[in-house]
């Protein structure tokens, strides 16, 4: 690249570099290392790269705790008619209460959703719930398998007869959609599009005793 364009240093370079390590960040959730914050306060001329490059690393560390309290379950969806699926994942998780999270890989909304759901994860750290997210083959495996590992919680991937019948029972038209079940294995509640942190979080504390 240094021969066609007569140069190896200046922003285009400091783009590349950059770019590397938001990689690291978004496809592995890896914090920088002590020797590559090293590397980056010596290399960046441009303070704002090296500054943005840190607050990312700050975020990554965080995410990385989150991981660790919400581990991703990869399930096996259960192997019963279609009508008894989600009676039989709720089931699974008896005495908890469960928050169930209908996505996509390709619904932009969703993703976003899950962005701010992660504080009320946080604050529910060591809580009797769990967060249970269901998509279908809609979304590519191999990208849904890469996705979820930085999302944590306990994962589902239905057929796509299983996805029609459960979004139809529970009348919802769309995604991301949100299941409330009690620690009695009680539908509480359900919800079409993300209410927001503030509510999201108020309806899960009612789920609890």
């Amino acid at each position: 690249m240094a021969d066609l364009i007569g140069s190896d240093t200046g922003l285009f370079y400091d783009m590349l570099t950059a770019n590397a390590y938001a990689r690291q960040f978004n496809e592995e959730l890896k914090p920088l290392s002590d020797k590559q914050k090293e590397n980056i306060g010596s290399y960046f001329k441009n303070e704002e790269f090296t500054k943005i490059l840190l607050k990312r690393n700050e975020a990554v560390i965080k995410l990385e705790k989150e991981k660790n309290y919400f581990k991703t379950v990869v399930n096996k969806t259960p192997a019963v008619p279609k009508e008894a699926v989600m009676n039989a994942i709720i089931a699974k998780y008896k005495g908890k209460a469960v928050l169930v999270d209908f996505w996509a890989t390709w619904c932009g909304p969703c993703m976003a959703a899950m962005k701010e759901t992660r504080e009320v994860k946080n604050e529910m750290h060591g809580k009797d719930i769990a967060f249970v997210y269901i998509t279908n083959g809609s979304s590519p495996q191999k990208l849904w398998e890469e996705n979820i590992k930085i999302i944590g919680g306990e994962h589902y991937y239905l057929t796509k007869e299983e996805w029609r019948y459960v979004m139809d029972s529970f009348g919802f038209e769309g995604i991301p959609s949100y299941l409330f079940y009690n620690t009695k294995g009680e539908l509480k509640n359900k919800v079409t599009a993300y209410p927001g942190s503030e509510k999201m979080l108020k309806m899960i504390k009612e789920l609890l005793p």
